[in-house]
């Protein structure tokens, strides 16, 4: 997977752009200030979005810790007021694909990455700072904020999950599933149980079919039905009618539909590509947007498209300015009109050199060489316009 030629490795990205499903248009916006792969984001209480962690190449040698120096520290914050990226303190520790979850009270907590240890970030300060530990170190692991306002932890190393309880700073054991999973997803069902859905039990194995449900009530876990297809690197949205849609994961373009009522899955509408690794970011109009991901053959990809429950159809809409896979998706609320919009694309990619030892991947897929940006239609002044006056509902929004 590296170049022959040129002894590069693939780029990872430090673009960003804003996305218009009204519009199916794409625009950039001022990059970050690192590239970033495998990070997560979360919007924070004033708007603002928060960026952590990742890694700035995608193939590492087989080694790990906080000191490796291409696994990140360093954060972003994006201000949808001025449009643009500024530097945040660093985290307490360098993290490759954490979970970052917002609290009840407002900060946010930090787990996994390939560490055991857990931080808070708080957004009065724009500090980081550490707090309780988990009982084991955890990659590719879920954390999913209960309604009690404990932090449920799952897989990334562990079959034994683990609470976090913002009162104590502490994580506590709770139940244990059935094996441990990485790349899985875990959502927040209506009734307040929680869905583990597919991943892998190991990095380098397959994916799996199961779902397990966690109790609060009882702290256990129980055996859910199985899924249509063994899925890993798929995305879990919860619906408005309390349904949850699973799209991709597998080597096709299939996704399927979990009713907690009948607890059972069937199969929904396909995609218009197979993906893995993608972003699905649930619209205020109840539909959902799905965006980007590794294709079968391992080519990122700039497509995005929409899912209508009613109807139970994806629909594609336009591309974005770049293809992206392992990317982060943020609803975010903008004045209209923008001033810090640009007219272009301006690509802030690079390219790292290939590492000494055997290159090895960090995701559960293996990505190919420098993905091409794909261009849209944010290139002329109007379908721009469209996207703009498509972002905020009203112009003091």
């Amino acid at each position: 997977m590296v170049k022959v030629a040129s002894g590069e490795n693939p780029e990872v990205l430090a673009t960003a752009e804003l996305y218009s499903p009204g519009a199916g248009a794409s625009i950039p916006v001022s990059p970050m200030t690192a590239n970033r792969s495998h990070h997560a984001a979360v919007v924070l209480p004033d708007g603002n979005v928060l960026v952590v962690g990742g890694v700035n190449t995608l193939f590492v040698p087989l080694l790990s810790g906080p000191t490796i120096p291409w696994i990140l520290p360093s954060t972003d914050v994006f201000s949808p007021v001025t449009g643009r990226f500024t530097a945040g303190a660093n985290m307490t520790s360098a993290r490759d694909s954490p979970s970052a979850i917002m609290l009840n009270n407002g900060k946010v907590l930090i787990v996994g990455g390939g560490s055991n240890s857990a931080e808070l970030y708080d957004p009065h300060t724009g500090k980081f700072n550490a707090t309780g530990a988990m009982s084991a170190e955890r990659y590719g692991q879920t954390a999913t904020l209960l309604t009690n306002g404990n932090v449920l932890i799952t897989g990334g190393g562990s079959n034994q999950a683990e609470l976090y309880n913002p009162e104590t700073g502490k994580f506590g054991a709770t139940g244990v599933m059935d094996q441990n999973r990485i790349y899985h997803t875990a959502t927040l069902l209506l009734d307040g149980r929680v869905l583990i859905a597919g991943g892998s039990p190991h990095a380098r194995s397959s994916a799996i079919d199961s779902t397990e449900l966690y109790d609060p009530l009882s702290g256990t876990f129980a055996h859910g039905p199985k899924m249509e297809e063994t899925r890993a690197g798929h995305t879990a949205t919860l619906l408005r009618n309390g349904q949850v849609l699973i799209a991709g994961g597998h080597d096709d373009n299939s996704a399927e539909i979990y009713d907690p009522v009948a607890e059972q899955f069937s199969r929904t509408g396909n995609m218009s590509a197979s993906r893995f690794g993608h972003a699905a970011l649930l619209w205020p109009d109840g539909t959902v947007l799905i965006t980007g991901g590794w294709s079968k053959s391992y080519q990122p990809l700039a497509t995005a498209e929409i899912y209508e429950p009613k109807s139970g159809e994806f629909t594609p809409r336009g591309n974005m300015t770049e293809a992206r896979a392992d990317h982060t998706a943020s609803l975010i609320w903008v004045r209209w009109p923008l001033s810090w919009a640009k007219p272009t694309p301006t690509v802030t990619s690079t390219s790292s050199p290939a590492p000494s030892p055997t290159p090895t991947a960090t995701s559960t897929s293996s990505p190919v060489p420098r993905p091409t940006a794909t261009a849209s239609a944010e290139s002329s002044a109007s379908p721009v316009a469209s996207l703009l006056r498509s972002t905020a509902p009203t112009p003091s929004d």
